[in-house]
């Protein structure tokens, strides 16, 4: 039997850190909020499209096995695209609107760092000449201030994009400044998986107890996650972290521009010195010095299993190494990228050997990906040397102080590391070298000539330059909600573990497997009734359409019974299933046309939806057979068709009014959408006829002009509750936001009074099947 893995179902922690998103395509985007109403709407909104761990594990383990079974190819029709959030200090004192969000900020740990700022600590992690705060894009004091790192990321670059535009432009509505965006990719060709440099990238990733299967590490040490995910175990919280930083973790975001030709040509003149030296031979090649700075061969394969050169094409890069032969980095050197940034056995300090435990506690985990095009001077389309390349450097971590900011300033940047060896070891040749005020870039070359020791002095200046850095913190999923109403919100579980009472199945083949994960909460876009059935729904949310049950027995749990162990889905298929629906990829909102419905066979519908940053609707049609057949009808129009939707950008529900449904042959509707300055609603009509001229007739409220919506920052959907369609003067509707819905009842008459039934739950029993 396997052993659990618990963090794989974590619902609380966002899906980056430990699952990673391991995506061809990513952006960030670095963000400053304006308003602070508009700016906790805009959280509220993004934050159920925000990825758990548990989906991103989930989909991971589909594309691994997907790509186990095709050879190793990429499984072509299997995809999707990530959302994550960081907030900076000043972000959580903007979204909080207190200026101290830390009882004590204890000096030298990660909580001042994290207060401090990355820029304020240049010194110490070496960015200073090229490296320094006053050439840097973002991050700096001339710089304008981020709130938060946005980050995006798909598998194709369409769906980068089109997420892309869609987060710009909701952005826009709430009044967000981007204060920088940041594209990167997946070399293309042959260089897929490496950096700028030509070198594999992500081959020395920390196995993470509780997530990675012990037996897949191939005997690599098992990191505690507490070392990455705050409170994710029995690791203590780092001084002074409350108890709202819980499952989150800190993220450190660098912008590090790599001069390719630079860096190749000095391993080819520092390749000379050995020569002269006679430590290598005449026919050695820049290749063989270049794998010795990095520790790697481009390939990715070590050079302490292969010393002498590059293995065979085909050779997997390899990350249960041991250094415990090789103590004066004869074979790797001391000063060595892999041995400077993740130093493993062997490594003699001050002349004793350091348990490995040591360096445990500096393990960070990275998601990097490069920027720019590969460096290519035959290729006239930005190949040549002056483009902008290089490589986006991103980590998590529970400490910045005592991982990020140790291994840049105690091990990458400190010649004397490891120390009391006489003549220093040097800086990292591949990411550090001759800094001012840090190191001179001169390293010692260890070699045996005829068995006797021999020392090389070579000198490496810095050919990768900060160009602008962050530090953020990446909250738990609760924490993101309560930001949404300003406050830090702790969350309680890690969410989504298995219950100790399930037990384990096996098949009937003998197979055994674990209980399946709880059904989970999430957003729901619209709900459209069937046509032909009050007992029926369908629900949008995402690219997923479900057909769910709304009968007697549904509608009671729903209502005023226990929806616990209530299952309403039957079953769920893609948007690509609908025809009409073509080319959409989220239903923003669905209204009826009044005077098209059950005519001649088919019921006639506006669908609104997001199409490159912009809303736009289509006219569709259903069927109301069995069948439910649909089609569209004409091409995507904009929203200025409509007079009655004057300055709105974006509708997120419309609800009809019960009482004014083809009155004098008009219906009404209020009409909620987003603004710069938050969620509003309006009262619009709809005439009956071919026209179907609509009219404003109640400029924009505020929503909370409705009693029965307090605390909901933007509805989702809103449905009538069958059966309770204006009985006794009520009509009962559920309402749908932030993976919530409640119970609310409107009254007929003038004024509409509206009443809050039943308070907020979470939406899981309209996920969960029947």
């Amino acid at each position: 039997m396997s052993t659990p893995l618990p963090l794989r179902n974590s619902t609380e922690i966002q899906g980056d850190i430990l699952a990673g998103f391991k995506k061809d395509y990513m952006t960030l985007l670095f963000l400053q909020f304006g308003d602070m109403t508009a700016a906790r709407n805009w959280l509220a909104e993004l934050v159920p499209n925000i990825a758990t761990t548990q989906q991103v594990a989930a989909f991971n383990a589909k594309f691994h096995d997907a790509r186990k079974n095709s050879a190793g190819d990429d499984p072509k029709n299997l995809r999707a695209t990530w959302l994550g959030l960081s907030l900076t200090h000043p972000g959580i004192q903007f979204l909080t609107g207190k200026e101290k969000v830390f009882e004590k900020v204890p000096t030298g740990g990660t909580i001042q760092a994290f207060a401090q700022g990355s820029a304020a600590r240049h010194k110490a992690l070496g960015d200073t000449g090229c490296n320094d705060p006053k050439h840097w894009i973002f991050g700096a004091d001339h710089s304008p201030v981020i709130h938060a790192v946005l980050t995006i990321a798909a598998d194709l670059e369409n769906d980068r994009n089109t997420e892309l535009n869609r987060q710009l432009e909701a952005a826009s509505r709430a009044g967000v400044l981007i204060v920088h965006q940041q594209n990167g990719a997946t070399l293309p060709g042959n260089r897929r998986g490496n950096e700028h440099f030509g070198f594999k990238d992500g081959v020395s990733e920390p196995y993470v107890a509780g997530f990675d299967d012990a037996e897949e590490a191939g005997g690599a040490r098992m990191i505690p996650a507490g070392q990455f995910v705050l409170g994710s175990d029995d690791t203590p919280l780092p001084t002074g972290a409350p108890e709202w930083m819980k499952y989150g973790s800190f993220q450190v975001v660098r912008r590090l521009a790599q001069d390719v030709p630079g860096w190749w040509a000095q391993v080819n003149a520092e390749l000379q010195k050995l020569r002269e030296a006679k430590v290598v031979g005449e026919n050695t090649k820049s290749e063989w010095l270049a794998a010795r700075l990095v520790g790697r061969w481009r390939c990715g394969a070590s050079v302490a299993k292969f010393p002498d050169q590059s293995p065979p094409p085909g050779t997997r890069p390899d990350n249960d190494l041991s250094f415990k032969d090789d103590p004066d980095g004869v074979t790797t050197p001391l000063f060595s990228h892999l041995r400077k940034t993740a130093p493993r056995d062997g490594l003699v300090d001050e002349g004793e050997l350091v348990d490995e435990k040591f360096m445990d506690l500096r393990r960070i985990i990275r998601r990097g990906i490069p920027y720019g095009a590969p460096f290519d001077p035959a290729n006239g389309d930005g190949g040549g040397p002056d483009e902008q390349r290089g490589l986006l450097f991103v980590c998590y971590q529970a400490n910045l102080a005592t991982q990020f900011e140790f291994i840049q300033a105690d091990w990458v940047n400190d010649p004397n590391f490891p120390h009391d060896r006489d003549p220093q070891p040097g800086p990292d040749p591949m990411v550090s070298g001759q800094l001012p005020g840090v190191a001179r870039g001169e390293v010692a070359f260890e070699s045996r000539v005829n068995g006797d020791r021999k020392t090389t002095t070579l000198h490496f200046k810095t050919f990768v330059a900060t160009e602008g850095s962050v530090y953020a913190f990446t909250p738990s999923i609760t924490t993101l909600r309560g930001l949404t109403q300003g406050r830090l919100q702790a969350a309680t579980s890690i969410g989504g573990t298995q219950n100790a009472s399930q037990e384990w199945t096996t098949t009937g083949t003998g197979q055994t497997r674990p209980p399946r994960p709880p059904v989970q909460p999430g957003p729901v876009d619209e709900i459209l009734p069937w046509p032909d059935t009050e007992e029926r729904a369908w629900t949008f949310s995402g690219r997923t359409v479900r057909v769910v049950r709304t009968g007697a027995t549904e509608t009671g749990a729903l209502t005023t019974g226990s929806d616990d162990r209530t299952g309403v889905v039957d079953t769920a298929a893609d948007l690509s299933t609908w025809p009409a629906l073509a080319g959409v990829e989220q239903v923003d909102a669905i209204v009826p046309v009044p005077d098209e419905q059950s005519v001649n066979g088919e019921s006639s519908y506006w669908l609104f939806h997001t199409v490159g940053g912009t809303q736009v609707y289509r006219r569709i049609y259903i069927s109301t057979d069995a069948r439910h057949a649909c089609r569209s009808v004409g091409d995507d129009r904009a929203l200025s068709a409509w007079r009655s939707l004057k300055d709105v950008t974006r509708v997120d529900a419309v609800l009809p009014v019960p009482d004014q449904r083809r009155v004098d042959g008009k219906t009404q509707y209020w009409l909620f959408h987003t603004t710069a300055q938050g969620r509003r609603y309006r009262l619009i009509s709809i005439a009956d006829g071919g026209m179907h001229t609509d009219e404003l007739v109640r400029s924009d409220r505020d929503l909370t002009q409705w009693t029965s919506l307090r605390g909901v920052t933007k509805a989702d959907a809103f449905h009538f509750v069958p059966g309770k369609n204006r009985m006794n003067g009520q009509t009962w509707t559920w309402v749908f936001h932030d993976r919530q819905y409640r119970l609310i009842s409107i009254a007929d008459g003038f004024g509409h009074a509206d009443t809050l039934l039943r308070e907020d739950r979470a939406n899981t029993a309209w996920f969960r099947g029947v």
